[in-house]
């Protein structure tokens, strides 16, 4: 319950209108909120969250916050308005104000690829033995973060969040909002360049997250992350645990056994200890993100045994190189959820890598905010795949020409849109065959997906 004195100490707002002195929650969508909520209309390139003001009263018959300049709208709308100079602002001043009301343990994940993968695992290895409150989806912005932390109820054991950004100084404003007591930064490769310019920026980004995790926090690197590793003793003030399957760390993992479409026997070594166990995830990269999850687990006090057992029992998460079998007998690889240079080398390596009875295709869509290195890396997608030999390729897009200006003798081809480049494929592939489907969002790859199973 949120009281009105409470608000606007916490805000530092000025009362427009109180005719309801508490609220029973916080809400940022007026089609959702609910009976006695107070809302906080948030606005974006295409919309105007103040213009759901009545709408949203209409349902809550509670009140919203406005900003101040925007009177107008709450001149005619009932319920109780708070005046504030930024809604966003108080947002995240509102999700860190309750942060700090809750004794629960935060566990911050970020990095260029598998921190939705890491933090699912890391929620499966340990839901059973403690109270824990995560981020669902990949809500890992500042909204998303914020309207996470809101949500919560009863006080959790732990909260695990994991973080993303495509803009300077997102992850300092998440870091600061949940106070880490554990973070942890999978790998730094180019994403997100059109907000961080380079891999330099990107790092110093994440690095944030390690700047603001609490004294005497605990903070996880990547050994095998070159840039990573140059920054391995630049926090004294944390316990700073290594892990990875290269180099030697204070976590280890390596692989036993390749089971092909089965995935991998594998051993762990975590601290002291050891044991075997065995992952259906399919890939070096998701080998890194379950010593990564066990690697937490295991500081968080989960005993190894539980950590293998439940390590086996992890099913792929959705549109994460998921393999689904067609009805015409080949296997299609369902790796849509996102792409960017480094995800997809690791998406061809593994198809690469899998056993195949008949052909291998990959059908690839542009990569999206690259910024200004956009032609570069496209064109140096061609030049790995002539190098990772493949049986055809289908690309859909427009910066993919610059791949597709690169490809040697390959069996390429360029499709203006998604259902010409499905009935292609679907003439050419036949029973024993695997296909990878990797893309960006926009492109909705997971309909080409359904289209071939």
């Amino acid at each position: 319950m949120w009281q009105i004195e409470q608000l606007l100490k916490i805000l530092k707002g000025t009362p427009f209108r109180i005719e309801r002195e508490s609220f029973t929650g916080i809400s940022t969508d007026s089609r959702s909120i609910k009976e006695g909520e107070l809302f906080i209309p948030l606005s974006g390139i295409n919309f105007d969250g103040h213009t759901f003001i009545p709408s949203a009263y209409d349902r809550s018959k509670a009140g919203s916050l406005c900003e101040k300049g925007r009177e107008d709208i709450a001149e005619d709308v009932k319920g109780t308005i708070i005046l504030v100079e930024n809604t966003l602002k108080a947002l995240i001043e509102l999700a860190a104000y309750k942060r700090r009301q809750t004794d629960a343990r935060y566990i911050a994940i970020t990095g260029s690829n598998g921190k939705t993968t890491t933090k699912e695992i890391l929620v499966h290895l340990t839901k059973d033995i403690f109270n824990i409150h995560f981020n669902e989806k990949n809500y890992n912005n500042v909204i998303g973060v914020s309207k996470s932390i809101l949500s919560i109820d009863k006080t959790p054991d732990y909260c695990i969040f994991e973080f993303g950004t495509n803009s300077k100084g997102e992850i300092k404003t998440l870091a600061q909002m949940t106070m880490p007591d554990i973070s942890m930064i999978t790998n730094i490769n180019p994403s997100h360049l059109e907000g961080l310019f380079d891999l330099d920026s990107i790092l110093e980004e994440k690095l944030d997250l390690f700047r603001e995790t609490k004294h005497n926090g605990t903070i996880f690197i990547n050994v095998d992350d070159t840039r990573l590793l140059s920054s391995y003793k630049s926090f004294p003030k944390n316990t700073i645990n290594s892990f990875g399957i290269i180099h030697n760390a204070d976590f280890n993992l390596a692989i036993v056994e390749d089971l092909g479409w089965r995935g991998y026997n594998i051993n762990l070594k975590l601290s002291s200890d050891t044991i075997k166990t065995k992952t259906s995830l399919l890939g070096i990269h998701n080998l890194y993100n379950v010593l990564a999850a066990a690697s937490i687990a295991y500081s968080m006090g989960v005993g190894i045994n539980h950590i293998a057992k439940h390590i086996e029992s992890f099913n792929s998460y959705s549109m994460r190189f998921q393999p689904v079998e067609s009805k015409r007998g080949y296997i299609v690889v369902n790796d849509t959820y996102n792409a960017n240079p480094s995800s997809v080398q690791w998406a061809v390596k593994t198809l690469i890598n899998l056993p195949c009875n008949g052909k291998r295709v990959v059908i690839l869509s542009d990569m999206k905010e690259l910024g200004d290195k956009t032609t570069y890396y496209h064109r140096e997608l061609g030049r790995f795949l002539n190098e990772n030999s493949v049986s055809m390729i289908a690309l859909l897009g427009e910066h993919v020409k610059e791949t597709y200006a690169e490809l040697n003798d390959k069996n390429a081809y360029l499709f203006e849109n998604r259902q010409e480049l499905i009935d292609f494929v679907s003439g050419y592939i036949n029973e024993g065959d695997v296909v990878l489907v990797k893309g960006s969002r926009l492109f909705k790859m997971e309909e080409i997906v359904e289209a071939l199973i």
